[in-house]
């Protein structure tokens, strides 16, 4: 899977908006992401009005790059039925990295901004978006066509691999 190796975080977009089927494609890789007994705790807040998206962008002081972006996807934790919830962190991690992935595939570039687990930004998604009790902000993801085509760095690391036990 060559998206894997040419995935790289992207925080300056052209502003061309993103089309409604590649939004659909995005959340339908992100929902296709394992999860701990198939409980899948994931819902989505697709963004694309400035207003929403600067005011997101207000949630955490690293999410600027939801302002110039033409497309917010909030990730959210749907808390009220989980099966394994020591996993749910997983579970939303796959699911955001599917999207990222997605995202590559279609030409697109993303940033994921976090907003768990930092109390402060929670608390400020959940208000912004009226979110139920139940219910609380995983991360952000600024989409978008990327200005400039960045080449990714290959991270792999000969030093950080053990066979059989721990040096």
């Amino acid at each position: 899977m060559k998206e894997i190796f040419e995935r790289t975080s992207v925080r300056r977009f052209t502003g061309e908006a993103v089309p409604k089927d590649a939004v659909r494609k995005l959340l339908e890789a992100a929902m296709q992401a394992p999860s701990a007994g198939n409980q899948q705790p994931w819902e989505f807040i697709v963004v694309e009005d400035a207003e929403h998206r600067r005011a997101l962008a207000g949630v955490s002081p690293y999410a600027t790059p939801l302002v110039g972006a033409p497309l917010g996807i909030v990730v959210l934790l749907k808390g009220d039925a989980l099966r394994f919830p020591e996993c749910w962190r997983q579970d939303l991690s796959a699911c955001t990295e599917n999207l990222l992935l997605e995202a590559v595939h279609l030409g697109l570039g993303a940033v994921w901004l976090a907003i768990a687990d930092f109390p402060s930004r929670i608390a400020a998604a959940k208000k912004l978006f009226n979110l139920p009790e139940h219910v609380s902000a995983f991360a952000a993801i600024a989409v978008g066509y990327p200005v400039e085509k960045k080449k990714a760095t290959l991270r792999f690391d000969e030093s950080r691999v053990h066979y059989e036990t721990y040096p």
